[in-house]
């Protein structure tokens, strides 16, 4: 038997209000005394009456099992096939890959090594096709969605209200949900009546301030910044519309992490405009770049003050007004990874499972791009072979589907020994052109998120710990 395997299957993890351990087999985070702690670190060798004591009750309490996953089969993988053929539930249709921007850290900006703008646009003939085959495979679906992406989508808006007219002809019967995505250079009060007739579910992407928007932002044809024009379009879209403005608008923001934190968060707290809309924000993805990101170090510092500030206020040592208005979401993510819940907890590994990151490929957001071809989403390599999962000419490729659900397979020899195995988010959006890469390219990532669940661990136990109620955000 590996040495691995003789050990009981936790990770050990301390924080300044206590000692914990989670523990892979049951799924939950359970707090120890200091010597038990150092005695399952390795740093104390004497197992004394006290500490066989305690080990014994957790074991009763069902804790400390050896078991690992031995055999990788993802439990849908079965039922794929199924939800494949009855039950797609998003549609993304990718309606140019054109776009009026140049940014610096898009994937398509000729940076990374996986892909570019061109002016290829889709034609009426592939989105009408498209919609059709999402009519044909949502059949147990009464709620659908349909996303348009680019590229600048609008840069196609006759296209797009023409697909509007033909999905509700066609997906008749069935409540569509609208959604796009845009850099909201385009938007003329056409368009944004457009949108609130439609209902459309409208993501801006605005990364900050002026001087950072502009210097991240800029238009293709002249180098000139977007601020003002995003705001003014922002400002006109609430003017027409208030309630559908704060509920339909939502803003993303890229945290450029080589320049500041604060100035972008106090950016978005202190316009008014902002004040009731969902903002998420995400840094600059390093997958496939040629020059990578470095995170500075007035970055980190702030982001941490933010995060405790934050912390503070959930707990009622600070005012509202002080919470971080780009950390809106995290306590919510936390809640989602950590919470004790009855569909979380079990009692043992099975024998045969999948880890974390995964979703249904193709079921949850079916991406079709301008040429036609299927992907599991919008956030793969569109030219990835390994990613595409069939085209609307020939169908769907089910073998492909399962194999990307059990992406597993390829790093399974180490997966099988993570101790972050059920939290674990990698997925086929890692993987670029070839297989024999796929490999590498996703171990590579395992650092950061083994860092990411523990820093998420750390955080749920101290606001534990002083007393912050996760359950209100069950709603």
């Amino acid at each position: 038997m590996e040495y691995y395997k003789e050990k009981p299957f936790i990770h050990l993890f301390q924080t300044p209000l206590g000692n914990y351990f989670y523990d892979v087999n049951t799924n939950e985070i359970v707090k120890i005394d200091l010597k038990t702690y150092e005695y399952l670190n390795g740093e104390v060798n004497n197992e004394t009456d006290e500490i066989r004591k305690k080990l014994y009750d957790l074991e009763m309490n069902g804790y400390l099992k050896k078991s690992h996953v031995e055999i990788t089969k993802h439990p849908l993988t079965d039922i794929l096939p199924f939800y494949a053929t009855n039950k797609i539930g998003q549609l993304i249709l990718q309606v140019t890959q054109r776009c009026n921007l140049h940014c610096e850290y898009c994937v398509y900006s000729g940076n990374y090594e996986t892909r570019n703008h061109t002016n290829k646009k889709m034609s009426l003939s592939i989105a009408k096709k498209a919609i059709d085959f999402f009519q044909e495979h949502s059949t147990d679906q009464n709620n659908v969605t349909i996303g348009f992406y680019g590229g600048e989508p609008f840069l196609e808006f006759e296209l797009i209200k023409e697909c509007v007219a033909y999905a509700e002809d066609k997906l008749e019967g069935k409540k569509i949900e609208y959604s796009v995505t845009t850099n909201a250079t385009l938007l003329t009060d056409e368009i944004i009546d457009y949108l609130i007739f439609n209902n459309f579910f409208v993501t801006v992407s605005l990364d900050g301030p002026r001087e950072i928007q502009d210097e991240c932002r800029r238009f293709l044809y002249n180098n000139k910044g977007t601020f003002d024009i995003v705001m003014k379009n922002l400002r006109k879209i609430k003017e027409k519309d208030i309630n559908y403005f704060e509920k339909n608008v939502r803003i993303n923001t890229v945290l450029v992490v080589e320049r500041g934190y604060e100035c972008i968060d106090q950016f978005f707290k202190e316009e008014n405009i902002f004040e009731n809309l969902m903002i998420s924000a995400s840094t600059v993805s390093d997958n496939y770049a040629k020059t990578k990101s470095k995170i500075s170090e007035e970055f980190h510092i702030e982001q941490q003050y933010e995060l405790f500030k934050t912390f503070l206020v959930e707990i009622g040592e600070l005012e509202k007004e002080k919470e971080s208005s780009l950390l809106s979401e995290y306590l919510k993510q936390l809640y989602e990874m950590c919470r004790k819940s009855e569909e979380k907890h079990r009692n043992e590994l099975p024998k045969s499972w999948h880890r974390g990151g995964p979703c249904l490929p193709g079921i949850m957001r079916l991406f079709v791009n301008a040429e036609g071809i299927l992907l599991p989403c919008e956030r793969v390599c569109e030219i990835s072979e390994c990613a595409q999962i069939g085209t609307l000419e020939k169908g769907l490729d089910l073998e492909k589907m399962q194999w990307i659900l059990n992406i597993e397979k390829v790093t399974e020899d180490e997966c099988h020994k993570c101790w972050a195995y059920s939290e674990c988010s990698g997925c086929i959006r890692f993987g670029n052109n070839c297989r024999e890469d796929l490999k590498k390219l996703i171990l590579k990532k395992c650092p950061e998120i083994k860092g990411n669940v523990e820093n998420a661990f750390k955080d749920f136990t101290v606001l534990c710990e002083l007393g912050y109620d996760f359950d209100k955000l069950d709603c």
